[in-house]
């Protein structure tokens, strides 16, 4: 398994087992740039995503659409920065750190907060096209950001 700390970009013809890092690069900018048009592009007409956010998976270009739509217009200043790559065959994980605003609560923009949480991408890709990711993070992590009581309580929920 190689590992990759650096950025590709896309220029011309990649070379031999270059697509996936090209491929996982592409994904980063589109979603940091909140461009949902070229997020879904990457994404087989079959695919699935999950995030440990989600009640359940989305699945298909349409449902993923939606997804990233409104986690964009619901926190405008999200944001991805890899820590670390790992590519496989066909396989790749990517740690990161999320940062950004949460939503506002009570839709009072004095109710947002920032927050950062460390996280993991792992993307099973076919024909050059991401064909599952699931998304993991310590979601409770976030709520202790936005509500430092909770930090106090003896156990986590």
């Amino acid at each position: 398994m190689r590992t990759n700390r650096d950025s590709f970009e896309q220029s011309g013809s990649a070379p031999a087992g270059m697509e996936l890092p090209i491929l996982i690069n592409r994904w980063i900018v589109a979603f940091n740039a909140h461009n949902v048009d070229e997020l879904v592009a990457l994404y087989h007409a079959s695919a699935e995503l999950f995030d440990t956010g989600m009640r359940h998976a989305r699945r298909g270009r349409q449902e993923i659409a939606r997804w990233f739509s409104q986690r964009f217009t619901s926190m405008p200043t999200i944001q991805y920065t890899p820590t670390r790559r790992f590519f496989g065959d066909e396989q790749a994980a990517v740690c990161w750190i999320a940062s950004g605003e949460t939503p506002r609560l009570l839709r009072q923009s004095w109710l947002s907060r920032p927050f950062q949480v460390d996280g993991v991408s792992i993307f099973l890709v076919r024909n050059g096209l991401i064909l599952r990711q699931s998304d993991y993070y310590d979601h409770f992590s976030i709520v202790e950001q936005v509500f430092p009581p909770l930090r106090w309580l003896p156990f986590r929920l």
